[in-house]
């Protein structure tokens, strides 16, 4: 009897969908912003995306100091990745005690060929405030332009 059980356990593992990752790279290098992402992703429907590198340098005038290089590795706020279309969306917020300050990045892309290319436009938002917070209103600083990205 245990050899059928065994050969059933094997049939049932041979029959479950394969696994695979790929992985994708995005760069902006404008007279706004220097952005650069890289990533593993799962292949499947809801897959994630893994061990994320992404940092970003502001050369907007008027950005804050503490705004002007960010660490973007845990700020993933949403990704879209339905062929053609690939979208990433990051979001952070200043921390502690500082006065309240946002950076957003919409990057949004399409297919551009059949090798892996992804071409579009990025849209950046930085929000501020300056002590003292509560008398402030805050400032918008706002930047678009062309993004590229390789998807494999």
């Amino acid at each position: 009897m245990k050899p059928i059980y065994t050969s059933l356990l094997l049939l049932l593992g041979l029959n479950s969908p394969a696994l695979a990752t790929g992985g994708f790279s995005c760069e902006i290098d404008d007279s706004n912003l220097q952005f650069e992402a890289e990533s593993a992703m799962g292949t499947g429907m809801g897959a994630p995306i893994l061990n994320l590198n992404a940092h970003a340098k502001l050369k907007i005038k008027g950005t804050p100091n503490d705004l002007q290089e960010l660490d973007l590795r845990t700020h993933l706020a949403h990704s879209w990745i339905d062929h053609p279309d690939f979208r990433l969306h990051f979001y952070l917020e200043r921390e502690g005690e500082t006065p309240h300050g946002t950076f957003e990045l919409v990057i949004v892309t399409k297919a551009a060929d059949d090798e892996g290319t992804y071409e579009g436009d990025y849209r950046v938002t930085i929000f501020y405030t300056e002590p003292p917070a509560n008398q402030v209103e805050g400032a918008y600083l706002k930047a678009t332009g062309k993004v590229k990205c390789f998807i494999e």
